[in-house]
């Protein structure tokens, strides 16, 4: 039996995930091989903002020790960045001019922050989070902060707006939408976060596209508005999303658009080359998940070690659990309709006091979508309707009882 040599670029959670899989399900002797640029083991993103708060220290960020690699027999090496791929003959090169064979090889770049591309962004008190280093440089700059403008009111930039307020500095929240995380609230469950975060002393500009940052006096900016609003700041945090890391692609032969093209099967244009994770683009959506990237990971992995019964990427449903500013929050699905359908419904359970806010979108007897603000009662069975395509319509009236129990009814 030929053992191959596995090699992974990139150590986010895609490629440490593709490197668990293929340990896991391959020959005990293949060879696996890590490499990336960063200088640190694969951490929680995620949890930089609460790293910034204070919450944990950096330990605690890392998802495997150096111990656990060793363990694993899984060489990685830090700092090293591929800046090209040869695929006729194998081998990865690096930025140092030494250069890899592989027999099977992972792309798992993953992404990086998009700056919007307006005048200012440039300057030295406009920062992005999106590495454990951005995370330090922030810790240091918001010392000598007062007044801090986030600009994107996302997922991401309301964790990193919470963190900051956590220093006793100001905070604006400036987001391009009229209402916070449009990709994972509704209108209604929007109202209910902007009222918590409001009422925690944070400033909210909605609707507002911002125009250009200008220096009004040392380290004083003014973020100008398009409608004509203006704010200051002598810190800017950009959180407008991020946008795959396809240098290797541009370099290599590798077909390309907003991120590397991957089929079902997350396979490149190119024999024995995958992707998976942020870095991909399949059927012209480039997810950006986490939930995204284990799936995708796993399928990559897989089809590495065996390429006789290759395994499609199922439908990836849109999924995050996390707390924002402190509020714990699940969205699944598709929970926003600009114009219902005639065959979906909506069920709504509003509580402006205590902060929560439920939601399930229902069609044709299946909820596909589903919104859980400020509470985790029922979670668990809620997802797994999701998930599962469960047939709800003995009970859906139900599903937002505080009582609901799924195993009442199958």
């Amino acid at each position: 039996m030929k053992l191959f040599k596995y090699v992974i670029i990139g150590n986010g959670v895609a490629g440490l995930h593709a490197a668990e899989t293929i340990r896991r399900e391959a020959s005990t002797d293949s060879v696996i091989e890590i490499y990336t640029e960063e200088e640190y083991l694969t951490y929680s993103r995620p949890k930089l903002p609460q790293y910034i708060a204070e919450e944990f220290n950096q330990e605690e960020l890392f998802l495997k020790t150096k111990t656990w690699f060793d363990e694993q027999n899984i060489l990685i090496s830090l700092g090293k960045k591929v800046t090209k791929i040869d695929d006729n003959n194998k081998k990865i090169y690096f930025s140092d001019g030494e250069s890899t064979n592989y027999d099977r090889l992972l792309i798992a770049t993953g992404s990086h922050s998009f700056l919007l591309p307006i005048k200012g962004t440039d300057h030295p008190r406009v920062k992005t989070l999106r590495s454990l280093d951005d995370a330090k440089i922030l810790m240091t700059v918001i010392k000598d902060s007062k007044q801090v403008v986030v600009i994107g009111g996302g997922l991401l930039g309301l964790e990193i707006a919470n963190a900051i307020r956590t220093k006793g500095v100001n905070v604006t929240i400036i987001e391009y939408f009229p209402r916070l995380l449009p990709l994972q609230l509704d209108l209604e469950g929007a109202e209910v976060l902007k009222k918590i975060i409001e009422d925690r002393g944070m400033r909210i500009i909605l609707g507002a596209t911002t125009e250009s940052i200008e220096e009004k006096e040392k380290n004083l900016l003014t973020i100008k508005i398009k409608d004509g609003r203006a704010t200051i700041a002598d810190l800017i945090v950009i959180s407008a999303g991020v946008r795959p890391n396809i240098d290797i692609a541009k370099q290599s032969d590798i077909e390309f658009n907003r991120g590397i093209i991957v089929n079902e099967y997350m396979e490149t244009n190119k024999v024995d080359i995958w992707a998976a994770g942020d870095v991909t683009e399949m059927d012209n959506q480039c997810w950006g998940i986490i939930p995204a990237a284990f799936a995708q990971a796993n399928v990559a992995a897989k089809n590495m070690i065996n390429l006789d019964e290759k395994i499609p990427c199922g439908k990836i449903i849109p999924s995050n659990t996390l707390k924002v500013a402190g509020i714990d929050l699940t969205s699944i699905g598709t929970v926003y309709f600009e114009k219902l359908p005639d065959n979906v419904e909506e069920k709504r359970f509003i509580d402006i006091e205590k902060g929560i806010y439920k939601k399930v979108v229902i069609q044709d007897n299946q909820v596909i979508g589903a919104i859980w603000l400020g509470v985790k009662t029922n979670l668990f069975d809620i997802q797994k309707i999701v998930k599962k395509r469960i047939n709800v319509e003995k009970f859906k009236d139900k599903l937002l009882k505080p009582d609901f129990n799924l195993k009442d009814f199958t």
